[in-house]
């Protein structure tokens, strides 16, 4: 599974920006363009709060997975367990690829949501003049703001999530190809010298 690239991010944002603008100009020709809900900043606020919550829960057990992993690799003992305390649990690999999903599909709905918003908001700086409009206005900007936000949070927990490239201790190099020096370092079975094998005859009397 490969990251979200921000450029893609930064593209659907220019790309619904510009239709949201097109069509809310087009809109205007023929009536009153369509009002703002004042509770559209709440969706990618509440969305971006718990994708952050969770990949700060993400975080603290990772964390206290690897210190757990290093302990026992320098034999030092595990400190007991304070009460309340609990001992640090594995994650689960379908549940970390059930949440990179899920932030995946997060990061791309806040750009979408802040293009829609960050259109129609240019559409009214030329109406600010207007209180229903000036309004209208503060809500798209505070919409774009939580999108992003929730765009940000998003690829803070793929960030999180992330599974670090194997090293040259893995016998793999950052582009996972097969490393030939690891291979060729295989130790081999002792045998005999020479091309086949020596085989050995006993001198039998009467032979």
């Amino acid at each position: 599974m490969k990251p979200t690239r921000p450029l893609a991010l930064a593209t659907a944002f220019l790309v619904v920006g510009a239709l949201s603008y097109g069509g809310v100009q087009l809109w205007s020709h023929y009536g009153i363009p369509p009002g703002v809900p004042a509770s559209a900043p709440l969706t990618p606020a509440i969305l971006a709060v718990i994708i952050l919550a969770t990949a700060l829960a993400f975080r603290s057990r990772l964390k206290a997975q690897r210190e757990a992993v290093q302990r026992i690799a320098d034999g030092e003992p595990t400190p007991p367990l304070l009460p309340g305390q609990r001992a640090a649990k594995p994650i689960d690999p379908l549940q970390a690829a059930r949440a990179v999903m899920f932030a995946k599909a997060s990061s791309m709905v806040g750009a979408i949501v802040s293009g829609v918003y960050a259109g129609y908001g240019v559409f009214l700086l030329g109406k600010l003049g207007i209180d229903v409009y000036r309004t209208r206005a503060i809500v798209c900007g505070i919409t774009v703001l939580c999108g992003l936000a929730l765009v940000a949070a998003a690829l803070f927990l793929e960030y999180v999530l992330r599974v670090p490239p194997s090293g040259p201790e893995d016998g793999l190099p950052k582009d996972g190809s097969k490393n030939k020096s690891a291979t060729a370092a295989r130790p081999v079975r002792n045998r005999p010298d020479g091309t086949f094998p020596v085989r050995r005859t006993s001198n039998r009397s009467g032979s």
